[in-house]
């Protein structure tokens, strides 16, 4: 009899230009999937999240955020086990209640899935942390409710956390876990030729997809965590030491801070050719040249090892990954298509490296998805820690 896995994602509430963040969640999916386990996805919207194309609010039928969550799943060929519900919207919940009744696992991603009383009967009931160091500072230090009851197993994509990470006690044992890709959608084979104007956009250049911002940074004990943007500011001469323009897809607007930088050499672009459709968004990744970008200050100061899901997405496609290190460095192979850096005047040396010997960075990005990231390898991986 095979397995059963109730994973709860974030897709549906994130229904425009954000095919990167659908994709977080869809890895976990699809890998217990492609691991031979049935899985059924479910997603719970509040009722002010609910919108259609012109952001006003509308009943779910009507909404862009159904619409979004029909069209993903149809196009990446997931059957009828699926449930989006919504607040004060009649749903019909009678399978998956009968599916979770017999599930050995729920997988909360972010803690998105917030209906504890249908998974309330699943042995093991895991809250994976996307966001090390901001979702324990959150939870102790502001006190925000991040729907930690009812689960009995805490992971994290920080790969430091429970193991040196320097962040709040919640209370929990974190588990450190990597953020997988299922290859089968994640190949240079699989994006086939690179055509298209995503592609073209991208096409042999250091690129990476960012909010410039995300959310405002916060604090414990004297000490700030920040989102990207400083990370960002450190790095401002970048194109003219290393003699490499990057392409940044972000939703910086129009300002004095964005001149500076496209003075300096950076590029940007919005986020919508690029972030609609996520094959469109791969694409993009596949025909650049790798991908170049800093993390958010938070993780760094807090060394959580936080790993981006974007990067892995890139590693999987053959594009080699210059990634500010978070501390992620310490377990996983760097050096060879994954290289690292802590400062500008490394982040340069490392670009060069990589630009003298690209087909071996190439390779060995490959290799490091193939070996370690592969949803087949890392889901059982963590898996194991139950």
């Amino acid at each position: 009899m095979k397995k059963r896995a109730v994973v709860g994602v974030g897709v549906a509430g994130f229904p425009e230009k954000a095919a990167g963040n659908s994709w977080a969640f869809l890895q976990w999916g699809l890998g217990l999937r492609e691991l031979g386990w049935e899985v059924w996805l479910v997603e719970s919207l509040q009722a002010k999240e609910l919108k259609n194309s012109r952001g006003e609010k509308v009943s779910l039928p009507e909404s862009v955020n159904l619409a979004h969550w029909d069209r993903t799943l149809r196009e990446i060929g997931w059957d009828e086990r699926a449930t989006l519900l919504a607040e004060g919207e009649k749903v019909e919940e009678r399978g998956l209640r009968d599916f979770a009744k017999g599930a050995d696992l729920f997988l909360n991603l972010s803690g998105h899935f917030k209906r504890p009383d249908l998974v309330e009967s699943v042995a093991s009931r895991v809250y994976v942390d996307l966001d090390p160091a901001f979702t324990q500072i959150w939870a102790r230090v502001y006190q925000s409710p991040m729907n930690f009851a009812g689960h009995n197993a805490f992971w994290s994509v920080g790969l430091g956390m429970g193991r040196g990470a320097v962040v709040p006690d919640t209370g929990h044992d974190w588990k450190a876990v990597l953020p997988p890709v299922c290859r089968p959608y994640w190949t240079q084979e699989a994006a086939g030729s690179s055509a298209g104007k995503a592609a073209e956009l991208g096409r042999d250049r250091w690129t990476t997809v960012a909010h410039w911002y995300g959310y405002a940074a916060v604090e414990w004990e004297g000490r700030s965590y920040s989102n990207k943007a400083p990370e960002f500011a450190k790095l401002l001469e970048w194109p003219k030491k290393s003699g490499l323009r990057p392409k940044v897809v972000t939703d910086l607007g129009r300002g004095e801070e964005r001149d500076l930088f496209e003075k300096a050499g950076w590029e940007f672009l919005d986020p919508a050719p690029v972030c609609s459709d996520w094959r469109e968004y791969r694409s993009f990744l596949a025909a650049s040249r790798g991908e170049f970008s800093p993390a958010k200050g938070g993780y760094v100061t807090a060394q959580t090892g936080w790993f981006s899901d974007r990067s892995v997405l890139y590693l999987s496609l053959g594009r080699p990954v210059l990634l500010q290190d978070t501390g992620w460095s310490k377990w996983l192979p760097e050096g060879e298509g994954l290289v690292a850096f802590r400062s500008l005047e490394e982040a340069v040396e490392k670009a060069q490296e990589i630009e003298k010997n690209y087909g071996a960075h190439a390779r060995g990005a490959e290799t490091v998805a193939r070996e370690h990231l592969d949803a087949r390898r890392s889901i059982p991986r963590a898996l194991a820690l139950l």
